[in-house]
């Protein structure tokens, strides 16, 4: 790989480490849901510009297997963008992608107030940046809960089949809930990106309980990508928002059950 150079970045002003607050504890109302949400966008979109930055310092004609897989990194934080992009317009909340707040900060804290020791910066593609960025943002993650893990196993049993709409296919009531089961069982650290949309789908949970009508957004503004890495659900419902919930963790981190899940295990050396 190349050598880590300087980029000239906007720094981050003391008290602005993150394009939005950290999820609060409680949530009352769409208010705090709709914050949370932006902020999952924000997250998402601010680890792109590293791997691209990383993955377009690579020479061409070189080390062509690590550009295959940042760039696979960069398509799965992409799905990711667009899975929460579903999930915000089935509440009838509206993605805005021209939210100054949404422009990254470099050198800076990822948004949302996770992993706040982790300063996640712009440069070359090396291994330090492997192990000190990349890492740091896709480490696995452990719901250390015994019951969330038995939660989490029951769920590697299934396999969601969708159609080209984003339709789940296959599976029955009982496995559609599945996931609301784990979220409720699994016990991430708040500050980790488990912790962080564990607490989305326990406030969408919550609310969806209260108000029958959460889930009333136009469903002609569900983007479906037949060919994504991944599965991009269409979100019509608290079931299909939490299954699009846990494939972004999944992607994202890794699980205890497989610790290669996930764009860049803890073997890269």
């Amino acid at each position: 790989m190349n050598e880590t150079v300087s980029i000239p970045t906007r720094t981050v002003e003391a008290g602005d480490d993150h394009a939005f607050p950290p999820a609060t504890t409680t949530v009352h109302d769409r208010a705090e849901l709709d914050l949370l949400l932006r902020s999952a966008l924000a997250l998402e979109h601010a680890t792109i510009p590293p791997y691209l930055c990383a993955m377009f310092s690579l020479k061409d004609g070189k080390n062509r297997e690590v550009e295959r897989i940042i760039r696979s990194v960069v398509m799965q934080e992409m799905l990711h963008l667009a899975l929460i992009g579903n999930i915000m317009n089935s509440i009838g909340t509206t993605p805005r992608f021209d939210d100054p707040d949404l422009v990254p900060a470099y050198p800076g804290r990822l948004p949302g107030g996770v992993m706040p020791d982790l300063e996640v910066s712009l440069g070359a593609c090396s291994i330090e940046r492997v192990r000190q960025v990349f890492m740091g943002i896709e480490l696995p993650e452990d719901p250390l809960a015994p019951a969330g893990q038995r939660a989490l196993k029951d769920i590697s049993g299934y396999n969601p089949q969708l159609d080209e709409h984003g339709n789940i296919q296959n599976l029955n009531e009982e496995a559609l809930d599945a996931p609301r089961k784990f979220f409720a069982l699994a016990d991430y650290d708040a500050t980790t990106v488990g912790g962080f949309y564990q607490h989305i789908a326990q406030v969408l949970t919550d609310l969806d309980e209260h108000d029958e009508n959460l889930f009333s957004g136009d469903p002609r503004r569900q983007v479906s990508w037949p060919h994504a890495p991944g599965r991009l659900y269409r979100v019509t419902n608290l079931q299909t928002a939490l299954w699009a919930i846990l494939e972004i963790i999944d992607q994202g981190e890794g699980h205890a059950q497989d610790p290669t899940v996930g764009p860049l295990p803890g073997r890269a050396s």
